[in-house]
Formats: structure tokens, C-alpha cells, sequence
């Protein structure tokens, strides 16, 4: 064990596949040269081979829970998730009733297709008809491919989550996909683990063993092994004696059966954990014991507790009315659970959320770190939330895209080393010069410039009330107004008591006592946080102000900032006009919660604004819009952690600090038990000023610890927002504890 919190600072981009059509007009790898599928008809060897050879249809039948994962080494083109895509959208159409109403996919993929590639042979599909014919097939089917182009992920490593509704009239219930960027054991291995397991059924479909045998391997099968449930079943289409026996030793009960097509053989079968020792013949086969460099154990003391089984399906009360909230609210009801949304002021999004317009970007370094990768992803994620939430309910935004002014030697030299490091694909980010800018931006930009083309600027009042708007039509929400969270109680019956006082009342006069249970708590109350966690979070508190600038300039009727068609970025953000007003923010005032507005800190953020453009044509244009009299300020308060890392998991109980108290010998994993927390109550908190970027990913993972799902973070990265963090760190240390 280390005793230190997990570092990461592997590879990001990944390398695409490099792809030829074979005399048989079939995509292969150049690399490994194999074909991607069956040349005669790959989508019935894919049902011949792994949807019968799992069963699936018969155990989705007779399935006792609201979802199934499948996992899978080798997504190649995608070709197993859209046929198992099929049958599941077939299942929940013949029994629109049943409780398994969510279908996981879990691939991985060390090289995947260019988009271009992809779309290529997805077209080539239809064309031919590719995808249709075998019984059990839904009818009226959504295809999915098209949404899957569009929302195709960058080569960056590490886990790309993705989700398609299956609502239809006939038809309710989702689809998530989980393809992991990278090697599949490493994958593996970093997948939050289930005590119960959480792999029902194994697509083992990588190319052949003969071709690429570094994919094969005891450790990977090791890990399955780690993952699996009891009755869990793996099919693959080969039937190498070295995969068999490599199977067994890991635990499972491996059989042959007649193949598909010309192939003689496959192997399917049942995870026992019973392993069989592997014989010396095995051994005189070399089969490969991959050294991984991630641990086969996982630290007890970062488990992630999922909600009580006898709460699962009763409701769940969320305290904050803010970004995280809203979205937290949004996931749980679509996933059919009953939520009672509460906060302290009148309206929503009436605290840090409340800011009139919100610059969407993510924080990147040069250095490819956790903070880094937590960022990027979760500006991938949100992207694509954004997206799929805008088709359903609209809010004001604008993907504008940003660039980050290098206007200054240090900042350009950042970026400079940023750019060259080629940690981060291009359509991420990308350095471009002053004429580019210039052009990207519609005003004179005498800097270079990191490009973010994704980027822009959100509305966070209008989106908070998309979120909540969606997710009362779903009927399972409730709004309670003017009520404050005062404390709250873990009881003996597994339920939570809340003491509430109504807002503003000098009396603090307790609410009915019919609000006060509930079967779990969510504190995603931003600021609110800190007198709840102080004891166990030693969160920051920082006042900024944001001021909203006049587009209707006196200066001339043809104002230059009024043309800005970009995100601009540096020490600050000044975002394009908007219905009259730019929003220009944003300052840092540690440990002041007061949010009154004031001009010393107007003076502030134009000086900050204007230093950073000092030569630019348009410096002066930016000095008179302060003078303009309709401009006006807002100011709220942030919640960050001393580590600007969300905090995000279950409550850590003070009982933790006796549990964990030898942390510091750094003993053998298993000699620390799992810690103690506050029985179904969760944070989601320490967003900062990034949380347009970070509040979708972090509620999916919260939403998905909560009800014992996979996770969409590696376990690296999961450790590094998991809420203990600052408790584990002190006993390491061996420092006082600091609230």
C-alpha cells in the first residue's frame, strides 16, 4: 500500500485504429491483422456467439433487478452493443412491465476507429441491411447509431459515458454505455468494485489470441474474476487451450460448443470462484501474467457505499437548489425515484447558481494530472448532457467556444507547453495565433490564444429550471421552498431525521413533523455545506463577484465589444453579449460570505480585465463601458476544497478517525476495514466556480454510487473526490486534524 493518495499521470490521448477493407470488402486492423467481424454475416455471430451464448434473452426473463451489465473486451465498431442494443429494446417491448428496465454496456478499446471510419461503416451497414433479421429483434426499432456518430467520443483515455433512451410508446428503459480508452486489464483494474460484483454476463471479443495476444491474458482474467457476480457467464468465439485454462484458474467453469459458421469450436461458461491451478503444459504455453501497474486490491478505506437495500426504492431528499441539485434531482427521478427537492431561499438557483450567465470551459493543465483528467471528463460528460438536455428542455446557452488569452510571457509559455505536451486531442484544445483568434473571436486579438471549441456560456437560472421542469414531469418530484436544513439524525431504522426551520423565521420554529424523515439525504447545498461537514470536510468558503456590462455602449454606436463572438479567457472570463449584458467576473474574497455588491470590487474586475487586453485596440471601449449606468453587479458565495476538487460521495462519520488511526503504517490493504459513514446520507458539494463543468459527471457518479451501478470515473480518479479524503490524508500524515 501507498500512502499517498492516488496519483495518476498516464497516457491521455489514445491512438486511433488504423483500418483496410479485406478482399471481402470486411473492415480489419492493419495493426493486427484481423477482421473486426464475421465476413459472411458478423451480427449472427455475434448472436450465435455471445447474446446465446449468455443466454441473455432467457436470463433477462427470469432477471430480479433493475439492471443487467454486460462487459465486453474489444468495442471495435460497436457491432455487439448494437445488436445486444436490439434484443434488449425487443425484451422490454414484450414485457413492458418488467423490473429490469436498464441495460449496462461496459467495453473497452486500446485503439478505436477515427469517427470518420466509424460513420463509414455504420453507412455500409445500412446499406446493407447489416443489422437486421434475427429473432428476438425489436420491431420499430430506434436506431441508435446515428446518435451514437454524433456524440462519438475524443481519443482521450478513460471512461466515455453514454446514454440512449429507449421511451417509446411501446417501450421504456435505458441504455448506458461504458467504453473505457485504453488496455482492457488496466481498465479492468480500475473499475470501482461491487462487494457482490457487478458483471452479469462477459463478451471476451478480442482480436484472436494468435493475432493479439496481449489482450489475453491471466491478469485480465483475474480481474473478471474481481468483477463478476455469482451468476455471472462468459461466451467468447475462441477456444484456445491456453484461454480456458487461463479462464479456470480465475474461477470459472469453461465448456466447448459447436462454433459459428466454419469455426469448429468457442468457449462459454459460469463463474464459480472456485479457481483450478493452472497445469505445468499451461505453463509450457507462456501464458502471459501481464504486470499491471494498478493494484489487483483496491484501498477498503475509499469504498463507496450505496444506498441501503430496504431504501432503495423509497424517496430521497436532496437540500440545495442550486446547479448540483437541480441535476442530482434530474438524474434520481429518471432513474424512477421518488425526490423531495428542499433549500432555504424563494426561488431556485437563488445562491452561487443564481449568476445571471456562466462561462462553460474546463480548467487544463500542462501537466497531465488528476485534476486534469477529472476536468476534462467531466467537460466531456457535461457537453454531452447539455446536449441531450437541450433536446428535451431548453435553456439559454451558446456553444461560442473560448480561447485562453495568453496575455502575458508566463501565461504564453503555459500554453506553449500545454499545446506542444499533445496531451489533449485537438478538437479538446489547441493553440492558435493572433489572426486566428482574431477571426474565432470577430474583435482584434493581438494574443495567441488557446482554443476550446466546445466551450461557451450558460444561463445557470434557466438551466437549473430545464432540470426541474423535466423532472416534475416525470411526477416524482417535489419542491419545498423558504426551508432550512438545521441539522439532521441517522435513527435506528435505517432513516434519516431532519431538524427544518422555515426561512427568515426569528423563532426557528420546527416544520411539521411529517417533513421531518426521510429514507436518504443529499447535501448538494454548495456554501450551506460547511457548518453541516465542518467536522469531517474542511471546505472553503470564497465570496466572488460578477459584473453584468451593458452592451448598449455610449461610447460609439459601433462598439467593438458588442461583436464578440467568443468566450474570452484568462485571469477572469468576459463572455459575448447576451440580451444586452456581458458578464465580466469574476473576484476571489477568501472566508467572506457577505453578498452585498460593491464598487471597490467592480474596480476590481475591470482593472483585471483591462490589464489582461492591455494591447488590445478595443482597451480603452472596455475602460468606458464601466462608466456605464446600466451595468450592476451579483455576488455570491463559493464552495471549494482545499485540494479544488469536488467532494463527492457518502457523509465519512467522525467514528473514522478511530477506524482508520493507523493509516500511517501503511499496512497490507486488507488489514483496514472499510470506514464507517452516516448510514444513506450523501455530499455533493465543492464544485467552486467550475461547476457548469463538473455538476453533471459528479451527480451521474453520485447517482450511480447511490444505487450500486457501475461507475463512469476510474477508481483513481474516484478516490481523489471521494469525501474521506481529508480525513485519510491527516491520519497518513499523522497531522492534527484541521476544520
Amino acid at each position: 500500500m501507498t500512502n499517498k493518495l492516488a496519483k495518476t499521470n498516464v497516457e491521455t490521448t489514445i491512438t486511433p485504429a488504423n483500418i483496410y477493407l479485406d478482399e471481402n470488402n470486411t473492415p480489419a486492423s492493419q495493426k493486427y491483422g484481423d477482421v473486426y467481424f464475421f465476413t459472411q454475416n458478423g451480427a449472427q455471430e455475434t448472436d450465435y456467439v455471445f447474446i446465446n451464448g449468455n443466454d441473455l434473452v432467457n436470463r433477462w426473463r427470469h432477471y430480479d433487478s433493475d439492471y443487467f451489465c454486460i462487459a465486453e473486451t474489444g468495442f471495435g465498431t460497436g457491432l455487439n452493443f448494437f445488436r445486444s442494443a436490439r434484443y434488449f429494446q425487443h425484451f422490454r417491448q414484450t414485457y413492458p412491465h418488467h423490473r429490469l428496465t436498464k441495460l449496462v454496456f461496459i467495453s473497452t478499446e486500446k485503439n478505436p476507429l477515427r469517427k470518420n471510419d466509424a460513420a463509414s461503416i455504420i453507412e455500409q451497414w445500412k446499406q446493407d441491411d447489416f443489422l437486421t433479421g434475427a429473432s428476438h429483434e425489436a420491431t420499430n426499432y430506434i436506431d441508435y447509431s446515428k446518435v451514437w456518430i454524433e456524440q462519438y467520443p475524443v481519443p482521450v483515455a478513460g471512461i466515455h459515458r453514454r446514454h440512449f433512451s429507449l421511451n417509446t410508446k411501446d417501450c421504456k428503459g435505458e441504455l448506458v454505455l461504458d467504453l473505457h480508452y485504453g488496455d482492457a486489464t488496466d481498465a479492468f483494474a480500475q473499475i470501482q468494485k461491487e462487494p457482490l460484483g457487478l458483471v452479469d454476463a462477459w463478451f471476451l471479443d478480442g482480436f484472436a489470441p494468435s493475432k493479439n495476444s496481449s489482450i489475453w491474458t491471466q491478469a485480465l482474467y483475474e480481474q473478471m474474476a474481481s468483477l463478476s457476480k455469482s451468476t455471472c457467464t462468459f461466451a467468447t468465439f475462441t477456444s484456445a487451450g491456453a484461454v480456458k485454462r487461463g479462464l479456470q484458474s480465475a474461477g470459472f467453469e469453461v465448456r466447448k460448443q459447436k462454433a459459428f459458421g466454419r469455426k469448429r469450436e468457442m468457449l462459454l461458461g459460469t463463474f464459480t470462484g472456485n479457481p483450478q491451478p493452472l497445469e505445468c503444459a499451461a505453463r509450457s504455453e507462456k501464458i502471459e501474467k501481464k504486470s499491471t501497474k494498478i493494484d489487483k486490491q483496491q484501498a477498503p478505506y475509499f469504498a463507496r457505499s450505496s444506498l441501503a437495500s430496504d431504501s432503495n426504492d423509497k424517496h430521497i431528499t436532496i437540500v440545495g437548489n442550486g446547479i448540483a441539485g437541480a441535476i442530482m434531482a434530474l438524474k434520481l427521478t429518471q432513474r424512477g425515484k421518488q425526490v423531495n427537492l428542499l433549500w432555504q431561499g424563494e426561488l431556485p438557483s437563488d445562491c452561487a447558481s443564481g449568476n445571471p450567465i456562466g462561462g462553460f470551459y474546463p480548467q487544463l493543465n500542462a501537466q497531465n494530472n488528476t485534476a486534469s483528467q477529472i476536468q476534462l471528463h467531466s467537460f466531456l460528460y457535461a457537453s454531452e448532457f447539455y446536449k441531450a438536455l437541450h433536446t428535451l428542455q431548453p435553456f439559454s446557452h451558446e456553444w461560442c467556444g473560448a480561447l485562453q488569452i495568453a496575455f502575458n510571457d508566463n501565461t504564453q509559455a503555459r500554453l506553449s507547453k500545454l499545446d506542444s505536451a499533445n496531451l489533449w486531442p485537438k478538437e479538446v484544445a489547441h493553440l492558435v495565433n493572433p489572426e486566428q483568434a482574431t477571426n474565432i473571436a470577430n474583435i482584434p486579438i493581438p494574443y495567441s490564444c488557446l482554443h476550446i471549441p466546445n466551450a461557451g456560456w450558460i444561463k445557470p437560472p434557466s438551466l437549473v429550471q430545464a432540470c426541474l421542469t423535466l423532472a416534475q414531469a416525470s411526477g416524482l418530484l417535489t419542491l419545498q421552498n423558504n426551508t432550512q436544513l438545521v441539522s439532521y439524525e441517522c435513527t435506528d431504522k435505517d432513516g434519516i431525521q431532519l431538524r427544518l426551520k422555515s426561512s427568515g423565521d426569528p423563532s426557528q420554529h420546527i416544520l411539521p413533523t411529517k417533513v421531518l424523515n426521510t429514507h436518504a439525504l443529499v447535501l448538494a447545498m454548495g456554501s450551506g455545506s460547511e457548518s453541516i461537514t465542518k467536522h469531517v470536510i474542511p471546505l472553503r468558503l470564497t465570496r466572488g463577484q460578477v459584473e453584468m456590462v451593458s452592451s448598449n455602449y455610449p461610447v460609439k454606436s459601433d462598439s467593438v465589444l458588442a461583436r464578440l463572438q467568443t468566450l474570452l479567457c484568462h485571469k477572469g472570463y468576459f463572455t459575448p453579449a447576451a440580451d444586452g449584458f456581458h458578464a465580466l467576473g469574476s473576484t476571489y474574497i477568501k472566508n467572506d460570505t457577505s453578498c452585498d455588491t460593491r464598487d471597490e470590487e467592480t474596480d476590481i474586475n475591470f482593472a483585471m480585465h483591462i490589464q489582461s487586453i492591455k494591447h488590445a485596440s478595443w482597451q480603452n471601449e472596455l475602460q468606458q463601458a464601466r462608466l456605464n449606468p446600466n451595468n450592476y453587479a451579483r455576488a455570491a458565495v463559493r464552495c471549494s476544497s482545499p485540494d479544488h476538487l469536488p467532494v463527492v460521495g457518502a457523509m465519512p462519520n467522525e467514528s473514522q478517525f478511530q477506524e482508520l488511526a493507523e493509516l500511517y503504517k501503511a499496512l497490507p490493504l486488507h488489514r483496514y476495514p472499510i470506514p464507517s459513514n452516516d448510514k444513506n446520507v450523501y455530499l455533493l458539494t465543492g464544485l467552486g466556480s467550475r461547476g457548469l463543468t463538473t455538476a453533471p459527471l459528479m451527480a451521474e457518479i453520485l447517482v450511480s454510487q447511490m444505487l450500486g451501478e457501475a461507475m463512469p470515473m476510474a477508481k483513481p480518479l474516484l478516490d481523489a473526490i471521494n469525501p474521506n479524503r481529508f480525513i485519510v490524508r491527516s491520519l497518513i500524515r499523522r497531522e492534527p486534524w484541521q476544520a
